[in-house]
């Protein structure tokens, strides 16, 4: 079973620029520090990774990597952003679940990834497209973020958070690996 990552890059309304420095990612942070984590976590796996744009609008860049792919031999990990307080505290969440048991990675991981069972925003993000319209073996891997509206231009995530979640997502698909799935 192949693991790959799927992260969108596109930005909700226009804005002039996303501050980086030394310590935190600031601005509309949504979907760039899912980015930074799916990238990160790439190069730490050895496992693709597809930037995929429209997600704001109707999923194009989902569904366009959905066609190219075996939803029998694929399992898609969705990396975007969480309010924090969704996460309820935790470096990482995972949701919206699709033909998958991750019981026993719950067991091992639970300390540090807020597990969502039920729906999360089900129709709002792109595992309503790889796994309920595509069929594939999927999840929503979530960053936390500041803030209240995703959408916010004054949102923020510290570089030590991007570094954590990406170091969790990097257990989450080491885990997988090793499934016979």
């Amino acid at each position: 079973m192949q693991v790959i990552i799927s992260a969108h890059f596109d930005i909700a309304r226009p804005v002039m620029s996303i501050n980086l420095d030394g310590e935190k990612l600031e601005g509309l942070v949504d979907n760039l520090a899912g980015v930074f984590v799916a990238y990160q976590a790439s190069r730490k796996t050895g496992v693709p990774v597809y930037f995929t744009n429209f997600e704001e609008l109707e999923y194009d860049g989902a569904e366009a990597v959905a066609n190219k792919l075996d939803p029998k031999n694929t399992i898609v990990v969705v990396v975007d952003t969480i309010k924090f307080s969704d996460a309820k505290g935790f470096p990482a969440s995972v949701a919206n679940v699709y033909d998958l048991d991750l019981s026993e990675l719950k067991k091992s991981l639970g300390h540090k990834v807020d597990f969502i069972d039920e729906p999360f925003e089900p129709t709002e993000d792109e595992t309503c497209i790889y796994g309920k319209k595509y069929g594939f073996k999927a999840f929503y891997f979530g960053v936390p973020i500041s803030g209240d509206n995703y959408h916010a231009t004054d949102n923020h995530v510290s570089l030590k958070a991007i570094d954590q979640s990406t170091e969790i997502l990097v257990e989450v698909i080491t885990w997988l690996q090793k499934q016979k799935n």
